[in-house]
């Protein structure tokens, strides 16, 4: 983790202590929660990609950063619990020492269920769902070239504070982790996405 992730981990991190401190005094609407809710979530994550190569034993690309995002639409049938269908992504291109050019995309459409256990802002999820990774690395010879593009189950998990600022509207941050396993090809075992992401997350309630 380089020294620039690090200062945006810890303002995330004092911006989301900062919330919850302040939450009493923010808090307009209450919490509320009844019928059709609309997400959106903004943000920054670090993303990889691990896998099996041969005989190399288990390995990864490096850590790169990324600006992530993501929408959902749900519905609230209680103060206590949200289940959203939404769907989250990021795309990032960046030179290794191996690789000229590497471009990766992911994106995984997602069912999650939103669980508030007391009923006010603190709230922690899970989910499941379906992801796809496309993957294109350059070399300096064409043969070497390392390009694919596979689909499989992904699961979500994450936790996160809303202050609501309104009687339609909350707004607060969030932790998402999301994992992507995609199988075997070309030479490359246990494919699979791994994304931790820190973001800004924003709920509409109609």
């Amino acid at each position: 983790m380089t020294r620039l992730q690090i200062r945006a981990a810890f303002l995330v991190t004092a911006l989301l202590l900062v919330s919850v401190s302040s939450a009493s005094a923010l808090d307009l609407g209450g919490h509320d929660r009844d019928g059709t809710v609309v997400g959106l979530t903004l943000g920054h994550g670090w993303n990889s990609i691990k896998y099996t190569q041969d005989d190399l034993g288990s390995r990864k690309t490096g850590t790169v950063s990324a600006f992530t995002g993501g929408f959902r639409v749900g519905w609230a049938s209680s103060d206590y619990f949200i289940a959203s269908i939404g769907m989250y992504g990021w795309k990032r291109s960046y030179h290794t020492y191996a690789y000229l050019n590497t471009s990766t995309t992911n994106y995984n459409f997602i069912l999650e269920g939103y669980f508030f256990p007391r009923g006010e802002g603190f709230w922690v999820k899970g989910g499941v769902g379906r992801g796809t990774l496309d993957f294109y690395a350059k070399a300096a010879m064409p043969i070497n070239d390392v390009i694919f593009n596979e689909s499989g189950w992904s699961w979500s998990t994450g936790a996160g504070y809303e202050l609501r600022v309104s009687d339609g509207a909350a707004i607060g941050i969030s932790y998402d982790f999301i994992y992507l396993p995609v199988g075997d090809f070309a030479g490359f075992s246990d494919v699979g996405s791994v994304s931790h992401n820190l973001s800004l997350n924003i709920h509409f309630y109609m």
